[in-house]
């Protein structure tokens, strides 16, 4: 059975979640989507939210592009640019709210093919047995340093260019959001989560928390438990799905 899940909790010490995220399948496809509303910024959880409610739409209302991988790319960069248009227009709308932004990280799993579309810092990454892999690349200023060898990954990790991103939604640019596609295996996990998990949590605390593979939630909330015991003071989103032949049961 391929199970799916999610959790999405405030930081301890945030005044508001602007993290948001949705999942569920459509024509037989698992379809996951996590977005993080920018910290200091005006309305940042209404940008995240406007995100992810505008590309579920946009899974609801077409359907069969879900099962067609030689256009996925075409199809999902429509619906970040339909969402970056949503976004201005509300803060056009709404001057409070003028300048608000939001990562976004989406994926769509097709049997044994995944693909993902991203902008920003919000992360996916691929289980496969014991081996993690981070499947985007973060849109900040630090990993800019770390892809022109000027810093290394660690030093990315304290840098404060982590927190500046060079690539969001709610730019009145258009946007090319990464694509990629992937070749899954059957037990394989797609996650997708914000930095308020991968950056207080340890490739350890991801293996542990893979024993619970059978029960999703499980490895939600226990992944969502390390990052708080780890440090985190950040909101802290996971979504998460199983890889197998039989069909979906969502576990929110």
């Amino acid at each position: 059975m391929r199970i799916y899940s999610e959790v999405c909790v405030k930081g301890p010490v945030r005044e508001k979640n602007e993290d948001s995220c949705e999942s569920n399948v459509l024509n037989g496809c698992l379809c996951m989507i996590v977005a993080d509303g920018l910290g200091g910024e005006v309305s940042g959880e209404i940008a995240s939210k406007i995100a992810v409610k505008t590309m579920m739409a946009e899974f609801e209302k077409n359907m069969d592009a879900l099962l067609d991988g030689e256009h996925m790319e075409e199809f999902l960069s429509a619906g970040f640019n339909k969402a970056n248009k949503e976004i201005i227009r509300y803060g056009s709308a709404h001057p409070e709210s003028k300048g608000m932004c939001t990562t976004l990280t989406v994926a769509v799993q097709n049997d044994k093919k995944l693909y993902i579309a991203h902008i920003g810092d919000t992360r996916a990454y691929l289980c496969h047995h014991r081996e993690i892999q981070k499947l985007t690349n973060d849109h900040n200023k630090a990993a800019e340093l770390v892809r022109a060898g000027l810093i290394t990954q660690d030093e990315a990790k304290v840098h404060p260019g982590r927190n500046v991103l060079v690539k969001v939604l709610g730019e009145n640019v258009y946007l090319k959001p990464d694509f990629y596609s992937y070749n899954l295996c059957y037990g394989d996990i797609i996650m997708l989560c914000s930095d308020g998990l991968y950056s207080f949590v340890s490739r350890e605390d991801f293996i542990e928390a893979l024993g619970l593979r059978k029960d999703m939630k499980l490895v939600c909330e226990c992944l969502a438990e390390k990052a708080l015991k780890g440090g985190s003071t950040d909101n802290i989103t996971i979504v998460a799905g199983t890889c197998t032949p039989n069909d979906y049961i969502g576990v929110k």
